[in-house]
């Protein structure tokens, strides 16, 4: 009995991963769109005797077209950052439901008054969060008066000195009028 070699069988493995094979042959209605495609664009201009492409010298025929953007689409937008998110998110305007009616307020300022409304309904969080926030918002007016020093720092010279550039001070203005 003679040996014959048996070609195995392809797997369905196989098919997939080798898909049968196509001819690319160009059927009759791409060639007539391609001939069409040719024929609607304009002749290359012809060349002129003292015109050479070479460097910043492009073709006639490849140069921007005038009145058409060399970049149609235009500059893409970018990203927006977390900040400017944020202050979008928090600026943007919201109907909110009240005695006297329907207001449209911010959505922080809706935040505020939501913490204020918890606050006063005996919440400790909300009611230390709302002073962190007033705290932030309104400086305290001690502040200011600290500055300044009480007369009673001040010595006898200096009460002195300051008696005496009043008195120029009030002499000059009279000199003036």
């Amino acid at each position: 009995m003679p040996i014959v070699p048996i070609e195995p069988k392809e797997s369905v493995e196989e098919r997939r991963i080798n898909p049968p094979r196509r001819s690319r042959s160009r059927s009759a209605q791409n060639i007539d769109k391609a001939s069409e495609k040719a024929s609607r664009e304009p002749p290359a201009p012809e060349a002129d005797a003292g015109y050479t492409v070479g460097y910043k010298k492009p073709p006639i025929g490849s140069r921007f077209k005038p009145g058409v953007s060399g970049n149609p689409k235009g500059r893409p937008k970018s990203a927006k950052g977390l900040h400017t998110i944020v202050r979008d998110t928090l600026t943007q305007k919201v109907a909110v439901r009240t005695s006297t009616g329907e207001k449209r307020i911010s959505r922080i300022e809706a935040a505020v008054q939501k913490t204020l409304e918890l606050a006063m309904k005996g919440n400790p969080r909300a009611l230390a969060q709302l002073l962190k926030l007033y705290e932030q918002a309104v400086p305290e007016p001690n502040v200011a008066q600290d500055l300044v020093r009480p007369k009673e720092d001040l010595t006898a010279t200096d009460i002195a000195t300051l008696e005496e550039l009043r008195q120029i001070l009030l002499a000059e203005q009279e000199d003036e009028r």
